[in-house]
C-alpha cells in the first residue's frame, strides 16, 4: 500500500475529526501525529502497539517532522495508552472514509452490477476487555474495495442479532445512502426485521435459510427446483499397502 503526499495530507484531514480525549493542559504530542504514525505503522506492517512504537521510534527526524512531532517522540506507553482513550467507532468511520476516497475507482459498473457488502461477526485476535473477555465485532466489509466500512462491538450475553441495526446505520453515514445495496450474511441473520429494515433504504438482503427460521424454511423447502452441489471438490490421499500371504506350508 502506497501512500502519496495527497493521501498524507488528506489522512491528516480526515484524523482532525477524532476528538482528543485528554485536557489541553496535559497534550505533550498532538493527537493527529500519535494516529497518524499508528496508521503508517500498520501499513508496514506493525499489528502491536510494541510494533507501532519500534516503527515511529527509528524513523529520522525527517519522518518525525512529516507526522507532526517536534524533535521527539511519544514512548511505548503513550502510544498505547491513547489510543485506547479515543472513541473507536468515531475512528473506525473516520479511517473507513478515508481509505474509500483513496481506493482505486471501480469499472464502468454497468447494468448488472451492484454493491455487495458482506456482514460477518469475528473475534479479534490478542485483544481483551478490561474484564477479560475477547472483543466479538460485527463488521460490514464492502466487497469491491476490500475496505471495512464499519464495525460494531457485540455486547456481553448478546449476540450479532442485536448490533446488526447500528451496524447498517454506520454503514449508510460512510456510503450516505444503501440504495441498491446488496447484504450478505449467515443464517443467523434471517430475520423479518432486518430484511424490513434494509427495504426501508432501498437495499437487499441475502442470507441462508435453515431451521432457526422453521416456516421460512418450510416455505423455501416446498418451492419446486433442482438441488444443485456446493461445487466443492475435496481430495483425500489413499495409500495402498500390500499385505503379505501368509505361507500355507
Amino acid at each position: 500500500m502506497t501512500v502519496t503526499d495527497g493521501d498524507w495530507q488528506s489522512l491528516f484531514v480526515a484524523l482532525a475529526a477524532v476528538e482528543d480525549p485528554r485536557d489541553p493542559r496535559g497534550r505533550r504530542y498532538p493527537l493527529v501525529a500519535v494516529l497518524a504514525a499508528a496508521v503508517c505503522a500498520v501499513i508496514a506492517g506493525a499489528c502491536t502497539f510494541a510494533a507501532v512504537s519500534d516503527w515511529v521510534r527509528f524513523q529520522d527526524r525527517r519522518v518525525w517532522s512529516r507526522l507532526g512531532f517536534d524533535g521527539r517522540v511519544p514512548v511505548a506507553t503513550t502510544v498505547w495508552r491513547l489510543p485506547i482513550r479515543i472513541d473507536a467507532a468515531v475512528l473506525s468511520q473516520v479511517m473507513a472514509r478515508w481509505l474509500r476516497s483513496r481506493a482505486t475507482p471501480a469499472p464502468d459498473p454497468g447494468r448488472w452490477w451492484r454493491r455487495v457488502i458482506a456482514v460477518d461477526g469475528k473475534v479479534e485476535r490478542g485483544a481483551r476487555l478490561s474484564d477479560g473477555r475477547q472483543v466479538h465485532l460485527l463488521s460490514a466489509y464492502d466487497t469491491s474495495t476490500g475496505i471495512v466500512l464499519a464495525q460494531v462491538q457485540i455486547a456481553a450475553k448478546s449476540n450479532e442479532i442485536p448490533a446488526f441495526t447500528p451496524l447498517v446505520r454506520l454503514v449508510k453515514d460512510v456510503l450516505g445512502s444503501l440504495d441498491g445495496v446488496l447484504i450478505v450474511a449467515d443464517a443467523l441473520h434471517a430475520q423479518a426485521g432486518h430484511a424490513d429494515l434494509l427495504a426501508e433504504h432501498g437495499a437487499h438482503l441475502m442470507v441462508t435459510a435453515k431451521a432457526n427460521q422453521p416456516k421460512l424454511f418450510a416455505q423455501l423447502k416446498a418451492q419446486p427446483g433442482r438441488r444443485f452441489r456446493s461445487g466443492r471438490r475435496a481430495a483425500r490421499p489413499v495409500t495402498a499397502v500390500r499385505r503379505p500371504v501368509p505361507s500355507r506350508h
